[in-house]
């Protein structure tokens, strides 16, 4: 699997868990399909830092996996890449994405107001206005969908 631009360091002084729940009734519009997801980031206390976890259940030629900038219901731009991309996709169901961190280099700047570093997101997010989306070669635009959120939230 490729993750361009992630590196893999431990957060020593983590302080905010956030999560989201990825269900293709949550794609804009709604996917009929079986594949289910989890994210799970924990960030540093500067917010500049987060080591995540992605977990696909039931997914079938899984192609690629972002940070999207909207609220539940609306479609938005890339923000940060998680995973893939692949063309063909991988078949995953479990893990598919451990260990793997976000800075503020990972950030794509967009003309959105979701934010130019990782803690300008993780506020949008606490506004409800970031997602987690898995994408698929069936699904292109998306095959389950979450919003981000604080954990205790979720």
């Amino acid at each position: 699997m490729l993750f361009a631009g992630l590196g893999f360091i431990a957060i020593a002084d983590a302080d905010e868990l956030f999560q989201a729940r990825l269900t293709g009734d949550q794609e804009v519009p709604a996917v009929a399909a079986d594949t289910t997801g989890r994210f799970e980031i924990l960030v540093n206390k500067d917010a500049t830092a987060g080591e995540y976890t992605l977990r696909v259940n039931s997914g079938v030629r899984v192609t690629q996996s972002h940070f999207h900038c909207g609220p539940a219901g609306v479609n938005g731009p890339v923000i940060v890449f998680l995973a893939g991309f692949r063309g063909e996709g991988w078949d995953v169901d479990g893990k598919w994405v451990s260990n793997a961190t976000i800075t503020d280099a990972n950030v794509i700047l967009t003309t959105t107001s979701c934010g130019a570093t990782l803690s300008q997101i993780l506020e949008a997010a606490r506004n409800g206005n970031v997602y987690v989306n898995v994408h698929s070669v069936a699904h292109p635009g998306g095959v389950a969908r979450g919003q981000l959120e604080p954990a205790s939230a979720n």
